[in-house]
């Protein structure tokens, strides 16, 4: 036998290299395509993948009856694995699933490796880890292609800058869609165009939108209020501790007698971990479309919370609406959407606590998994690739403090988040624009952020709760609609606690800020304690943040 695994390369480029949400979204389907669909009709039949290319766990290649050619071992994630019944017929395979790409996803590089297998004699365990490390050492080899990137002759993409071959074809409402586009490009668009729409079909059979809404396919589609609220929120969610998990699947399957008991369980664990991720999205869009069919009304829908701005929804060409969100990788524990700006931390909240709950009620799941998030709020024509690397800094800084939670402690079910505002530009990374803008020389930490999204026994005031119950009190009596007042605490704040002493003599009667943390009591008198601020956060979210669930804001 032979054993080939199929993955992808330069994923991030490739996928949020353009400014334009059209391209993003092709792009992320061709990769969903390449290690999937695609794949799975490349297989040389008979095998075990179905009609409505599921897989058939009753079709085995070493069992000699079934006469398979080949075994799809889990095709997902972006990469897949397959068990040939000889070197020839990988070979076959591997030609076939190239020219495609070639064709239909010029620019998506595919990483193909593979190693002769003995069914009787080997551990699947061990070769997949084999076979997963020798990939990962030809990615770390592979020649660096170095494209002509055209002569004097020639027009740059609008996009890429490599030699356009056409312009775009005229297929939205906005006229000045027409751009020059390469050959990348316009295999990218050739998925989202009216007459072929297989990203929106394959997004809509898997996360179907509610009658009268769609999905958007324009940044300027996602309800933004123009010279008002002109943001959008990009957030990028990843499971934690996966991983382990497969790895946990591996260790109980390490003898070769074993194989077909290894394979069985990763197609579980893969299968579970997929769906819950998918239902937690689900319950995502039909909780945003609940408060919006609640507050639906006209031309506008006025989904406010507490005197919040109106968040327009436009019309699609039949009459339907555009829902103010967009998944843009999902299938898996990666997931990525945008949304509008003011949406993005609710909807991330809501996506991960959902998350838990369904990876809970699913066995093969192993038990409730978290994941971290990280919210990138920006500009609506912010370059697309940094707001999604902002987005995934920020989730690493959620992991990190998910790890500092979790030591010397055996409870690590903690999902964190993290979000930033880029209401500018953004010089340098996330920690290094802390450094400069969230800290106070003397006294430490503006921001609480990360936080958990559950109590925190070892970090009491690093929870969402805490910035929450700020939140509600910002908006409540005393400080609603008093936006000076606001203001001045904002900058005692930055000031340090004896200029908040100050600002509670001038401006508050009831001498105190609200109490957000029990267990800190100089917070209410000073602003800070223990090095750390504990309402900025509060006061940023005040203005911006429109909640999904009473559970966001108490």
């Amino acid at each position: 036998m032979y054993l080939v695994i199929v993955d992808t390369a330069q994923i991030q480029p490739y996928i949020v290299g353009s400014n334009r949400l059209r391209e993003n979204i092709g792009a992320s389907h061709l990769v969903a395509q390449a290690t999937g669909e695609w794949a799975l009709r490349a297989v040389p039949k008979p095998n075990n993948v179905k009609s409505d290319l599921t897989l058939d766990d009753d079709l085995c290649i070493e069992d000699g009856k079934a006469g398979l050619a080949a075994e799809v071992l889990y095709a997902g994630g972006g990469n897949c694995a397959i068990l040939f019944r000889n070197k020839e017929a990988a070979a076959d395979f591997t030609r076939r699933l190239s020219r495609q790409a070639l064709v239909e996803a010029l620019g998506l590089q595919l990483v193909i490796g593979g190693a002769c297998f003995d069914w009787n004699a080997q551990s699947l365990v061990a070769s997949l880890s084999g076979a997963r490390e020798q990939l990962a050492r030809e990615k770390r080899r592979r020649a660096v292609s170095s494209p002509l990137l055209g002569l004097g002759v020639t027009r740059k993409c609008a996009s890429t800058e490599l030699p356009a071959t056409d312009e775009t074809k005229k297929f939205s409402r906005d006229a000045s869609t027409v751009y020059p586009a390469s050959a990348e490009i316009h295999g990218k668009l050739a998925v989202v165009r009216p007459q072929g729409r297989a990203a929106d079909e394959r997004l809509r059979k898997q996360i179907r939108p509610p009658h009268g809404y769609d999905y958007p396919s324009e940044f300027d589609e996602m309800g933004r209020s123009h010279g008002q609220h002109s943001y959008i929120a990009v957030v990028h969610a990843d499971g934690d501790g996966m991983g382990q998990r497969f790895q946990k699947v591996g260790d109980n399957c390490k003898r070769p007698e074993d194989n077909r008991q290894f394979i069985r369980g990763l197609r579980a664990l893969s299968k579970a971990i997929n769906d819950a991720a998918l239902a937690a999205l689900k319950q995502v869009l039909d909780l945003m479309v609940l408060r919006l069919e609640a507050a639906r009304g006209g031309r506008k829908v006025a989904f406010s919370d507490r005197a919040l701005a109106e968040l327009p929804l436009q019309f699609t060409d039949e009459g339907g609406l555009y829902l103010p969100f967009r998944p843009v990788v999902f299938g898996g524990d990666d997931v990525t959407f945008v949304c509008d700006g003011r949406l993005g931390l609710a909807l991330a909240l809501a996506y991960l606590r959902r998350f838990e709950k369904e990876t809970e009620a699913r066995s093969a799941c192993q038990g409730r998994a978290t994941a971290c998030a990280g919210v990138a709020i920006v500009k609506a024509h912010y370059p697309f690739a940094r707001a999604y690397a902002l987005a995934e800094d920020l989730c690493k800084q959620a992991k990190a403090l998910r790890r500092e939670v979790a030591e010397g402690n055996d409870d690590r079910g903690r999902s964190c988040i993290d979000w930033h505002f880029a209401l500018g530009g953004l010089a340098g990374d996330v920690e290094e624009v802390r450094r400069r803008e969230y800290k106070v020389v003397g006294q430490g930490d503006l921001n609480l952020r990360p936080v958990t999204l559950r109590d925190n026994p070892s970090l009491g005031h690093r929870a969402w709760d805490v910035i929450a119950r700020g939140v509600s009190a910002f908006r409540g009596p005393g400080w609603a609609g008093r936006r000076n007042k606001v203001k001045a605490l904002r900058e005692a704040l930055r000031e340090g606690p004896d200029v908040v002493n100050q600002f509670l003599a001038q401006f508050n009667d009831a001498k105190q800020l609200p109490e957000v943390e029990p267990s800190l009591r100089d917070w209410p008198r000073r602003g800070w304690q223990q090095g750390v601020c504990g309402y900025f956060d509060a006061i940023e979210l005040s203005d911006w943040f429109i909640s999904l669930e009473e559970k966001d804001v108490p």
